[in-house]
């Protein structure tokens, strides 16, 4: 079996994150890079493969961009192609230990899945816990998450790209910020290093026998004892 980074590397997945990008960017603006990448993408994928291999790939400076209601992290396309050929072999990777109650990523229904959960059990019990986590992106820690990732990821250079993406530096009106802590919003990594995160609550939860159901950071709980999930 090839490894993690050759994987990532792979003529097969770079050209699937290619097709995600070109879809994903295929709005932009005339002048965005997203038309550099594809126009050149010929040229551009060989020397992406020989840096990911040598261990030399560095993603640029992101960009803030301020919404009304939230800020995003913008990548430049070819990082973001990057880091969503990371995503592709990492979720294989990972799939199966996560838990099967986390419904947010691709291939597990989504959010519809996760409300039918609940409908098809809420009329079973009596009491139903419902809670989150405020600002979840934002307050992950990198030494936890990394312990976490290095549980089951082993290849050195994957290890090296993924501490990349979370030490990044943020170009906020020329001001530029390092980031110590949290992940970044509107990064197709993202969603999958926010389900490693919670894999601790997640196991918790499996041991405690309480039907439990989990959207990123959103997670219902249903018991019979009205203190039952409170006390633990």
């Amino acid at each position: 079996m090839l490894a993690l980074i050759e994987q990532i590397a792979s003529d097969e997945i770079l050209n699937q994150a290619f097709g995600w990008m070109c879809q994903k960017r295929e709005h932009y603006h005339f002048n965005g890079d997203v038309w550099q990448v594809r126009r050149s993408w010929s040229e551009i994928k060989p020397r992406i493969q020989q840096k990911l291999l040598a261990g030399t790939y560095c993603f640029r400076e992101l960009r803030l961009i301020r919404g009304k209601d939230r800020i995003i992290e913008w990548w430049t396309s070819q990082d973001a192609l990057v880091l969503k050929a990371i995503s592709l072999v990492l979720t294989n990777h990972l799939c199966p230990h996560l838990s099967d109650r986390c419904f947010h990523l691709a291939g597990t229904g989504g959010s519809k899945a996760a409300v039918r959960e609940v409908a098809a059990q809420v009329g079973n019990y009596q009491y139903v816990f419902r809670s989150d986590v405020k600002g979840y992106y934002a307050s992950i820690k990198h030494e936890i998450l990394m312990g976490l990732v290095r549980e089951y990821v082993h290849d050195e250079q994957v290890l090296d790209l993924i501490e990349k993406y979370l030490r990044r530096y943020v170009s906020d009106g020329g001001n530029y910020v390092d980031i110590l802590q949290g992940i970044s919003l509107g990064c197709p990594l993202s969603p999958l290093m926010g389900a490693l995160y919670l894999k601790p609550l997640d196991d918790k939860m499996g041991e405690l026998g309480l039907f439990y159901t989990r959207f990123m950071d959103d997670w219902v709980c249903d018991s019979l004892a009205r203190n039952f999930a409170v006390k633990r």
